[in-house]
């Protein structure tokens, strides 16, 4: 047994741990952003690498009570089984990538291996030395994975801290452009986000600041550590050691949410974990559910592949922390609007000064949440990846700008739960983003390689407003901020003194002069942002084009030609000839909308669109709901036969009860005509 055991650990090494774990290895933050403690990343290590030499020999024990020749045909089966999975993982190593070639090797080897070593013995041989190679494996995960498999407490603290009354409290959002938040003129969208302009008319906004890198595994160390970010490793303790959380922890109380970085150390904030030797089945079930998702898009071929859930792009890409960002909102799609909550929770139950750091997934994909905190529903058409089609891109910017308008509910909630709380004018009071994003057709919403500026700028340039405490009067400053500045001007209004030393200046009182800002990519590029505010005011311009930043949240969704007629009574002289029939995705949810907190409303909608031949250019589909216009529909726009559509409705008109859905066809010349319900 044991030396069978070595054969299966050889193969199950090459076909399985060592493309697995390779690839965990590289992407540390997935630990982090899936809370794995230290004892469930040990086992999960330690799973991959063993199990399955150990359940395959289990096997093979087990076939002993039926006979040698059932004992010695299973063990040729598992060996042929490995070996099909190592021929699998060889293609892919070939850049073999088509299904025929794919498989040919795969049987070549399922072949050729149980072949050779049941005739040869020197093969027989070979294949249990060569079981040596999951000590190395092993020991290349341990070092790639040690800030999550040894995690520490940080460094001591030599802070004195001067203004012990004082607390912090600093909200990271995360994909928050400065852009969607400005109205014509430039000042914050009071109509469309009252919240946020309330924040300003308080506060100091800085509102020529830029962030430090545009993924959150890099960009929230640097806000957080003042620090440059790496370019390798993962956002842990270990890799960022002094940091906000370490240089007040033991001097006041201190606090924090990191739903994706591991920086506040176990014993001072617990996180989700609890502790470095928590263990939860749920949490390490559920996590290699999504190993085995990984394994899938890692070894096999297309076909296969087609029939296993999207991992949402290459992990050498930072796929794996998007993935996990859509795994938080999993647990429900109010989540992190809650996370936000908790974060005011425990600032208002500590009577005593206190340092809170509340990162929140807001307005982060997917974008389901509505300003009045119900959830719509997903498209497919609505991804992480901006499409080629404009009308693609507005419908996604649709949604986000909704999502938006959730947070900013969020924070007037906590800026008045803060206030009648008394914990608001002695608090310094940070709304600060890790980055931003774009919406344009074709290109990234977050790499850049700095070739297209515009795109930079909708990236890194985000909001950031302070109010210091006792602070009651609007200040705006132009001041070339970045995200490392953020740490410093804490420890300034603080009064804090600490030999410890961070690459950003403090804001508090004065502009820093004469300096250069460098943000970083993380895939490795870098560039000098030497704009002002003029920058960010442009692409608030550009995106007014996508979708008006005139009105209320409710004119998210007048958009297009039809603009005009959302909100308005639709009557209609005649029947359309242009279409034939349509289909409603959601048509069930309509008899029933409820207004309730964090129940489903379609203020999104899907389906098909049947044309009795080619449409004009310029014509669109008005979604009306009960006689009122609620929605349009670009796809219509010089197309024929059959089309799929997505459209963002105004979701105020979804009240309680049942609700009416008709379409109209409104052609380039701004006439109506008539389709009637779905089918």
């Amino acid at each position: 047994m044991r030396r069978h055991f070595l054969t299966y650990l050889a193969l199950s090494t090459m076909a399985v741990a060592q493309p697995l774990l390779d690839l965990y290895g590289k992407n540390p933050t997935i630990f982090s952003a899936s809370k794995m403690s230290t004892v469930e990343s040990a086992f999960f290590v330690l799973a991959i690498l063993l199990g399955p030499a150990v359940a395959a020999t289990l096997l093979d024990r087990v076939t002993r009570w039926f006979g040698p020749k059932v004992n010695e045909s299973m063990r040729l089966w598992l060996i042929a089984g490995f070996s099909f999975l190592l021929g699998l993982a060889i293609a892919r190593w070939l850049n073999v990538d088509g299904n025929v070639g794919s498989l040919a090797i795969g049987a070549l080897v399922a072949v050729v291996l149980p072949l050779l070593y049941d005739t040869q013995k020197v093969i027989r041989e070979w294949s249990r030395w060569l079981a040596i190679l999951s000590v190395a494996v092993l020991a290349n995960a341990v070092l790639q994975l040690q800030p999550v498999l040894f995690m520490t407490n940080g460094p001591q603290s030599d802070a004195v801290i001067k203004n012990s009354e004082v607390s912090v409290f600093q909200i990271v959002f995360d994909e928050f452009p400065l852009y969607a938040l400005l109205a014509e003129d430039g000042t914050i969208n009071a109509e469309r986000y009252p919240g946020f302009a309330k924040l300003a008319s308080e506060s100091t906004w800085f509102r020529n600041a830029v962030a430090e890198s545009n993924f959150t595994h890099q960009a929230v160390p640097a806000l957080l550590a003042s620090v440059v970010p790496q370019q390798a490793g993962g956002p842990f303790l270990a890799q960022y050691p002094k940091n906000i959380f370490t240089v007040f922890a033991g001097k006041t109380a201190v606090g924090g949410i990191e739903p994706v970085t591991s920086l506040c150390p176990p014993d001072v904030c617990g996180g989700s974990t609890g502790s470095t030797g928590s263990f939860s089945p749920s949490r390490v079930k559920s996590f290699f559910r999504d190993a085995s998702y990984v394994y899938a898009h890692r070894v096999f071929p297309p076909f296969l592949r087609s029939r296993v859930p999207s991992i949402e792009g290459a992990w050498g890409g930072f796929g794996a922390v998007a993935d996990k960002f859509k795994e938080q909102f999993g647990v429900g799609a109010l989540s992190q609007i809650d996370a936000l909550g908790r974060g005011v929770k425990a600032m208002v139950n500590d009577p005593s000064p206190r340092v809170q750091v509340t990162h929140v997934l807001l307005p982060h994909a997917p974008w389901r949440v509505t300003p009045d905190m119900r959830v719509a529903p997903l498209s497919k058409a609505i991804s992480t990846a901006n499409p080629e089609s404009e009308d693609g891109v507005r419908d996604t910017y649709q949604t986000f700008l909704y999502q938006l308008a959730a947070a900013d509910k969020a924070i007037s909630e906590a800026m008045s739960t803060l206030k009648e709380a008394g914990r608001w004018d002695n608090t310094l009071f940070i709304v600060s983003a890790d980055h931003g994003i774009s919406f344009l057709p074709t290109l990234p919403q977050r790499h850049t390689d700095f070739v297209d500026m515009e795109q930079a700028n909708d990236i890194y340039r985000v909001p950031l407003l302070m109010k210091f405490p006792n602070q009651v009067a609007a200040s705006v400053s132009d001041c070339a901020v970045t995200n490392l500045d953020v740490l410093p001007t804490i420890l300034e209004v603080t009064g804090t003194t600490t030999s410890w030393e961070f690459a950003g200046e403090s804001v508090a009182q004065e502009c820093p002069s004469g300096r250069e800002r460098r943000v970083v990519s993380a895939t490795g590029e870098s560039q000098v942002f030497s704009g002002g505010f003029s920058e960010a005011r442009d692409r608030a311009r550009h995106y007014a084009t996508v979708v008006s930043n005139v009105g209320n949240i409710r004119r998210v969704a007048a958009v297009g030609s039809s603009a005009s007629l959302i909100g308005q009574p639709v009557t209609s002289a005649g029947a359309s000839t242009d279409v034939a029939s349509w289909t409603l995705n959601q048509k069930k949810m309509f008899t029933k909308v409820s207004d309730t907190r964090g129940s489903r409303v379609p203020s999104l909608i899907t389906g098909t669109i049947s044309l009795t031949g080619p449409t004009e250019i310029g014509t669109e589909g008005v979604v009306v709901i009960n006689g009122v216009a609620a929605g349009v529909i670009g796809e219509l726009s010089g197309v024929r036969d059959v089309v799929e559509y997505t459209a963002i409705l105004d979701y105020s008109l979804l009240t309680d009860g049942a609700h009416t859905v008709e379409l109209y066809v409104r052609s380039a010349d701004g006439t109506l005509s008539k389709v009637g319900a779905p089918k």
